[in-house]
């Protein structure tokens, strides 16, 4: 029934919670694929609650706290999730939300107990964690990991809020912040820190999940810095039903993930750059694009003849045409040595990387060699880095 400014009346706030849980039904999900780049394949689901009523999550959450329900609703969610695990495709697992504290709450303890086998079920947890909760999350982890559970640290960005309760989880997965990784491959200071993540990830034996992937770019930048797992609307956008679902760019991603676990090669470190045909377009592009730093200068074969730098561009002067070209099968060592021995004003330049024609592939930031070796350095690596 419509008022007389022909609008609908607005919807009471209050979210009818006791008739949800009183009703025993599943919640209704949506599932969003996470894909394995080394595969090219689907590997798991992001079980996420769709509620009744045109009203967010949130209200839902508040109304519970208020009629003193909120360990009930959070038990009936977890027991909705784990409904579905029948229909889990083979080999995939199925990953949800949940805050620490709901997790100690004897609601949703009980419910996880009468699971049984938790097997292809993954927790993802907040980064933060209280201290009071912090010994008591321990023994639960314990608890739920030998009934078959795996564990996630959610939107991880690069807080060191995130290390102390990924001490105590030890968390199978570490799932990066959609805006962590939105246009990561335009940032360097996002990707350096992508990299201490990633690091930081494998001291804890935890593979490396990228959320809200949208971009071939994104996805670029992430199989050069060898994450593992990735989701988002590139890969595949949430769906009602728990089934298997077709991956667009799997071929794609095996010839890509292919050429970025080559041992000691450059590929993994090759980043896609803006081209030009002429220097005089340089100031449109360095305007559209405020984090651009540099533009390659290319001819009608899209071989490089030049790259042009902001600043230097700023100052007036000329595109430089003394490049050091690479290809994405050099290896480190051998590179790293070839730019230390360019003059000192160029050492820290860019290298260009063309394919095997010739054509431009992308540049080479010299910190990301550094970086590799460092890295390299730290694990004790064997793997030949073409020295």
């Amino acid at each position: 029934m419509e008022d007389v400014a022909g609008e609908r009346p607005a919807r009471s706030a209050h979210a009818p919670v006791p008739h949800l849980i009183d009703r025993r039904g599943r919640l209704r999900l949506a599932y969003e694929p996470v894909a394995d780049l080394a595969r090219g394949t689907i590997c798991g689901y992001e079980a996420v609650e769709r509620f009744p009523e045109a009203l967010p999550p949130e209200a839902w959450r508040t109304e519970a706290l208020r009629r003193s329900l909120e360990p009930d609703f959070d038990a009936f969610v977890v027991g909705s999730v784990l409904q579905v695990r029948e229909s889990l495709p083979a080999g995939c697992f199925l990953s949800f939300n949940v805050r620490a504290a709901t997790l100690l709450r004897e609601p949703v303890r009980r419910v996880l107990g009468r699971a049984g086998a938790l097997d292809g079920l993954v927790i993802e947890l907040a980064p933060r964690v209280g201290r009071r909760d912090e010994v008591r999350l321990a023994a639960a982890v314990v608890e739920l990991r030998a009934a078959g559970a795996a564990f996630a640290i959610d939107d991880v960005g690069g807080d060191d809020a995130v290390l102390r309760p990924a001490a105590i989880v030890r968390p199978d997965y570490v799932k990066l912040s959609s805006l962590l990784v939105a246009d990561v491959h335009r940032a360097p200071p996002r990707l350096a820190l992508l990299g201490a993540i990633v690091r930081m990830a494998s001291h804890f034996g935890a593979a490396i999940v990228a959320q809200g992937v949208a971009k071939i770019d994104e996805l670029d930048a992430l199989l050069q810095s060898r994450v593992p797992l990735v989701q988002g609307p590139l890969i595949g956008v949430r769906a009602k039903t728990l089934t298997p679902v077709a991956f667009g760019l799997s071929a794609y991603v095996r010839e890509r993930g292919g050429a970025m676990l080559e041992p000691g090669a450059l590929a993994p470190l090759v980043e896609p750059l803006a081209t030009l045909t002429a220097a005089t377009t340089a100031a449109a592009a360095f305007a559209r694009d405020p984090e651009l730093r540099w533009v390659t200068l290319v001819d009608e074969q899209r071989r490089p003849i030049g790259l042009i730098e902001r600043a230097a561009f700023a100052r007036g002067e000329q595109p430089s045409a003394e490049l050091l070209v690479v290809s994405p099968a050099n290896g480190i060592v051998e590179t790293v040595r070839r730019a230390m021995l360019r003059p000192p004003a160029s050492r820290f330049d860019p290298l260009v990387c063309c394919d095997a024609d010739g054509a431009y592939a992308g540049i080479v930031h010299v910190e990301r060699l550094v970086e590799a070796l460092a890295r390299a350095a730290e694990q004790g690596s064997d793997a030949p880095l073409g020295g």
